[in-house]
């Protein structure tokens, strides 16, 4: 699944003015367990992620009770770790409805180090990629964005994040 997704999401961004749920200025508008903001604006490339500036960006579908989201975590953390001067991953959690305090408590128990965002504050987001890709539903899912927001690579199911390190030099 390479970058089946980024001539969809642009053309039906542009041409239909329907982009799924993007507000009329073609920005997404996303809320972070900790309460912090973060705004996604589509580009014809991609994302341009203001608070992320002269990162790539890491976006991951992921789920509490999916195995293999649980399974690339801990990696996923060691990542974000080592590239955290080049890299942000922002994390969605799509799998069920979970209170923030919830959700809060799982970040804290596993030990996330990376902004995670619930499905209720990230609805307009999920809609949005399902709309403009071939995204079923399935987790994990990840797209990711170079330093200028280009989409770079999709991933669905585990990824070895060797492979996603690789694709960072892209």
């Amino acid at each position: 699944m390479k970058k089946r997704f980024l001539i969809p999401l642009v053309l039906s961004a542009m041409i239909s003015g329907a982009h799924a749920e993007a507000t009329p200025e073609n920005t997404i508008h996303l809320t972070t367990v900790h309460d912090k903001k973060v705004d996604m604006k589509v580009t014809e490339t991609g994302f341009n992620f203001e608070q992320f500036k002269g990162k790539a960006v890491l976006l991951n579908f992921f789920g509490p009770h999916c195995p293999p989201c649980l399974s690339e975590m801990p990696h996923l953390i060691e990542m974000q770790k080592r590239q955290k001067d080049d890299l942000v991953i922002l994390a969605v959690q799509v799998q069920m409805q979970m209170t923030p305090d919830a959700l809060k408590a799982f970040v804290k128990e596993k030990k996330i180090n990376y902004p995670v965002v619930n499905l209720d504050y990230a609805m307009e987001l999920v809609q949005f990629i399902q709309t403009n890709t071939n995204w079923g539903g399935q987790i994990p899912f990840m797209l990711l964005f170079n330093k200028e927001g280009k989409l770079v690579q999709t991933y669905l199911g585990m990824t070895d994040v060797s492979k996603i390190e690789s694709d960072m030099k892209k």
